[in-house]
């Protein structure tokens, strides 16, 4: 039987191991995972988006300014219409505006994780027999696995 489980690169991983191999299993494979070295890219294509938008924030606040120039250009000079488009276009700047500063604040945050040393994710393999699965998955689980899963 084969278990693979998931950790955080630290010393837990370690100790796991140690425990395994006094338990008597000695078939263990670790894997270290590469951290991402590229930035994902900004814009997405047809095929492939990762749920990041910069134009949601920009579309409500257009409809929300719109609607104010809208109502307020009855009074103004320029009428309802251009006070409307204006209200849009501002809005929609603004919106995207925002959306543009919440990702650089959050991309600053993320590549200042990686430089303080944030490691990668270990992949662990540990073929055991049945009987011992049970042992295993508990050790794996006690030094804070983040995943695990068994095969036959």
């Amino acid at each position: 039987m084969q278990i693979f489980a998931t950790f955080d690169y630290s010393t837990l991983l370690e100790v796991a191991i140690t425990e395994l191999e006094a338990h008597g299993i000695s078939s263990i494979y670790a894997v270290p995972l590469d951290l991402r070295k590229e930035e994902p890219r900004l814009l997405d294509s047809m095929h492939r988006a990762d749920g990041l938008s910069f134009i949601d924030k920009g579309m409500v606040l257009a409809f929300m300014f719109a609607t104010i120039g809208a109502s307020k250009g009855f009074v103004w000079t320029w009428g309802p219409v251009i006070w409307g488009l204006i209200g849009a276009g501002t809005g929609f700047a603004l919106g995207v505006a925002i959306n543009g500063l919440l990702y650089l604040r959050k991309r600053r945050k993320k590549r200042t994780a990686i430089l303080k040393g944030k490691r990668g994710e270990v992949i662990l393999v540990v073929t055991c027999d049945e009987d011992k699965a049970k042992i295993a998955a508990d050790i794996l689980w006690d030094h804070k696995a983040l995943g695990l899963a068994k095969t036959k």
